[in-house]
């Protein structure tokens, strides 16, 4: 059997939910989309349903299998897209965005959802993806109101472009606008995503969406835990000499005679491609990759230590690792790293 694992810490992902719990008066809504950052959603929502309001994803096929597992509002964080997939809205309760004006035409032919359905209405504060601009939304607003939409089946959102970036003055300028449009409004308000949970804390309102924070991929600083390590056996010994090469083009020469080792993972199982030499760790000793990341086969430069066997554990990363410093290396981001996992890699939940 190939071992190859992702271990899943679940006493980690309970201990985000509380630390973010301790920073906020809001409600938290948890974003669970991409399967939950990699995951597994089945297997998180156990974990975090006690702690959250509603939870967020991006497709109808996640919100159905969702909603197996929850009663709680599941809001589709683009919206729906097809006509077939209103009615599915309304026989699971889904929640959903609405961020352009085709969107408000096809919901003014389906006045069934405002009495089954919250409809979230997006601003675009300056993200410059989803969402009425704010010359647009009183009048989209309004128009919800009349659909017969209330105060609470309407809540109002926007999306902060750079809320880990505490000195971009972009933040302050996105609160203020979302601040003044809706500060007349009774309707409930959501702004926050992970960042700002921590960096500002008067973009609260009613209800904050944390995504990265939860599955311990930034935010160390703040008392967050990675939640994930990434590891598989050497299946492979060899010794080779100095000046011979290992792996495709040559393009990794042993300076001194050493023994290689042999794992079976690569980039095939979301571990990013890389011709560099990478750290890694087995049995708390420090090693070097040698020669470029393989489909299906990462070999590393043991140099003379006899004391690895076949069938130890190699740690590409851990649960000591900082995942937002360690994707830096690999010119990535944590979040690619988690939700790039395939379904070859077995998870291992640990309480």
């Amino acid at each position: 059997m190939r071992k190859t694992e992702l271990q899943i810490n679940l006493s980690n992902l309970e201990n985000n939910l509380k630390v973010i719990e301790s920073k906020t008066s809001a409600e938290i809504q948890a974003v669970i989309k991409a399967n939950a950052y990699g995951l597994d959603i089945n297997e998180v929502c156990e974990v975090i349903d006690p702690y959250v309001e509603s939870f967020a994803v991006i497709t109808i096929d996640e919100a159905l299998n969702l909603r197996k597992v929850t009663h709680k509002p599941i809001l589709i964080l683009q919206g729906v897209h097809e006509i077939e997939d209103y009615q599915k809205a309304r026989d699971f309760g889904l929640d959903f965005v609405i961020h352009s004006d085709w969107q408000m035409k096809i919901h003014q032919k389906f006045d069934f959802l405002v009495d089954t359905n919250r409809a979230w209405l997006k601003i675009n504060t300056g993200m410059n993806r989803l969402g009425f601009s704010p010359d647009e939304f009183f009048e989209r607003y309004q128009e919800l109101i009349d659909m017969n939409f209330r105060d609470s089946t309407l809540i109002v959102m926007s999306h902060l472009a750079s809320s880990s970036e505490k000195s971009d003055t972009k933040n302050v300028e996105q609160i203020e606008l979302f601040t003044n449009l809706t500060k007349d409004l009774d309707n409930k308000k959501s702004l926050a995503n992970s960042g700002a949970i921590f960096n500002f804390k008067e973009s609260h309102f009613d209800i904050v969406r944390p995504g990265i924070a939860i599955y311990g991929g930034k935010y160390m600083e703040h008392g967050i835990k990675p939640v994930t390590c990434l590891r598989s056996k050497i299946t492979m010994l060899k010794n080779i000499k100095a000046g011979e090469s290992v792996g495709y083009d040559s393009s990794w020469v042993a300076e001194s005679d050493c023994i290689i080792a042999g794992i079976s993972i690569g980039y095939a199982d979301g571990y990013p491609y890389s011709s560099e030499s990478r750290e890694v760790s087995i049995n708390g000793k420090k090693f070097r990759t040698a020669g470029k990341i393989n489909m299906d086969l990462i070999t590393i430069n043991l140099e003379q230590d006899s004391s690895i066997k076949i069938g130890d554990w190699v740690e590409l990363w851990g649960f000591n690792t900082n995942l937002t410093n360690f994707s830096k290396e690999l010119d990535s981001i944590s979040y690619q790293l988690l939700t790039n996992i395939s379904g070859r890699v077995n998870k291992n939940y640990l309480e």
